[in-house]
């Protein structure tokens, strides 16, 4: 009976790493009869997977000595270091297992769990405690690939719907799958906004779900998982899905399919799992921001898994490694889709000056193009979005557009990332309900509303970078009914950024032009 226990636990959480609270947490959500087991019944099991090898053990986090030891990953170097913790604690350096994190965000306190001074990471804090006194295990993934059933010019040729750029895209996502897996591993789609680049993807999603493949489909944000849920649901309706993000409820967050969509928070709980990585909006926050995401997403794959980056705007570094020779070792491959799906031209942002802004914003002055802005947007009925650097910026502007027009009163709104009712107001802008929603840098993605205008107010702040103006310019012009829109970055002085952003858009729109994918003027 045991032995049917050990093989079923192994089944259930392979591709997995997890703190031992965890997996007990996941093995009792499952399980009917685990439930019934104490705690020291389930360490006898776990330590039985340890002893045969089937299971790696350690702490989750590290003491090492600053001799140069190097951690050894076994449940009995970790008791090794437990027993002389005590005795050489100014020569140990701390490394956190399950993030990578080091010294720096590791520190020490007085632990109830094990009596005395013990380390925690503050870094994956979010996740669970990782510390000294706490198990980390990790479970192989076995999972036997099977036959190829199905080649990859038959799945690209079960989406007739791709437009010409879009198919081209798409073919050079499944020719670099496909190719050996000593080569390079990485390769980036650069889609501008609007592309359809969650489509250019379905033709690799059913290569590999039909071959046994498994995927896991990353973004940094809660909410893209929300929207693309119900999409890949509807386009793969014969494979289970798991959604995971910090909301995903109890029963459901240990859930592991052949495809998993999730927060790249989540990928820290996988390990060596996924045939491949789709990393959606991998410029977003706060994946540029935190060592600990990449660490994660890449952990998430097998070793001879790859990933594919989603983006239309790349950072600076991978930018440069598109540009290496194709021969070089940091060349990144790549394939640009610089058209949207409708092939109209991207809508080109105009930059408007107006001295002393944020003065006369306060002192309610007249600002021409602010207010030609919202006059034409109302005769027009088109929804409005206007962005601003910070929040405590959106109850003045707000005040100014009513006191030189109350008619908006009614029909516009602020918004910002903690807005308990951003969704609400989001979903009433799409009704008619509201016309003009006012902004900081969270509507700069992931919102899709068709014959928007946009306005950019300070456009000149450091919070609007390259990057976040071209996706704010984005936003405009995606439906196919009203493809085109008024894009305006408004602010005192001009900047690089707002320079860059738009010869960005100017050198999609060329490139599509000299493809022949803009099918109108």
């Amino acid at each position: 009976m045991k032995e049917e226990w050990l093989e079923r636990i192994c089944q259930r959480l392979q591709g997995r790493a997890l703190l031992e609270e965890e997996v007990k947490w996941a093995l009792r959500s499952w399980e009917n009869e685990l439930k019934k087991l104490e705690d020291k019944e389930m360490d006898d099991l776990l330590g039985l997977l340890v002893v045969s090898g089937k299971v790696q053990c350690t702490a989750s986090l590290e003491a090492i000595s600053k001799e140069g030891e190097e951690p050894f990953f076994s449940f009995f170097a970790w008791m090794k270091r437990m027993l002389r913790f005590g005795k050489e604690n100014a020569k140990l350096a701390y490394h956190c297992n399950r993030c990578g994190a080091d010294e720096r965000d590791i520190h020490l306190v007085y632990c109830h769990r094990c009596r005395g001074e013990c380390a925690y990471c503050r870094r994956c804090l979010v996740m669970g405690r990782s510390s000294c006194c706490v198990l980390y295990y990790l479970f192989p993934c076995n999972r036997r690939k099977a036959k190829q059933s199905i080649h990859a010019e038959t799945a690209l040729h079960s989406y007739p719907q791709l437009t010409e750029a879009q198919c081209a895209a798409a073919r050079s996502a499944l020719e670099f799958y496909e190719g050996p897996s000593d080569e390079k591993q990485e390769f980036l789609v650069w889609a501008v906004c609007g592309a359809g680049k969650t489509e250019v993807m379905f033709p690799l999603l059913r290569y590999l779900l039909e071959n046994g493949r498994s995927v896991l489909w990353a973004t940094p944000r809660r909410d893209v998982v929300l929207e693309l849920a119900p999409r890949l649901q509807r386009a793969f309706p014969n494979y289970a899905l798991a959604v995971l993000h910090g909301n995903t409820p109890p029963q459901e967050k240990w859930n592991a399919d052949q495809l998993v969509l999730a927060t790249t928070h989540q990928a820290l709980r996988f390990y060596r799992r996924f045939d491949v990585v789709i990393m959606d909006e991998v410029d977003a926050y706060p994946y540029t921001s935190d060592d600990m995401l990449p660490f994660a997403v890449n952990r998430a794959r097998t070793l001879s898994g790859k990933i594919v980056y989603l983006t239309a705007t790349p950072r600076p570094d991978y930018q440069k490694r598109m540009q290496k020779p194709t021969n070089h070792k940091d060349f990144l491959p790549h394939v640009k889709i610089p058209v949207r799906y409708h092939g109209h031209p991207l809508p080109e942002p105009v930059i408007c000056r107006e001295s002393k802004l944020n003065n006369r914003l306060r002192t309610r002055k007249p600002i021409h193009t602010l207010l030609s802005f919202i006059e034409n947007s109302e005769k027009r009925g088109r929804p409005v979005f206007i962005f601003v650097p910070a929040i405590r910026q959106l109850p003045i502007l707000y005040d100014y557009i009513l006191a030189h027009n109350e008619n908006w009163k009614t029909k516009a709104a602020t918004v910002h990332a903690s807005d308990p009712e951003r969704e609400a107001k989001v979903m009433a802008l799409r009704e008619g309900r509201l016309q003009a929603l006012l902004t900081t840098t969270i509507m700069e993605r992931g919102v899709t509303l068709s014959g928007i205008q946009v306005l950019v107010c300070q456009a000149d702040a450091p919070v609007f970078d390259e990057a976040a103006l071209v996706q704010i310019a984005g936003r405009a012009g995606r439906s196919a009914s009203v493809p085109d829109g008024q894009v305006i970055f408004m602010a005192e002085e001009v900047t690089g950024a707002m320079k860059a952003a738009i010869r960005q858009i100017k050198k999609m729109n060329r490139l599509a032009r000299e493809l022949g994918y803009i099918s109108y003027t």
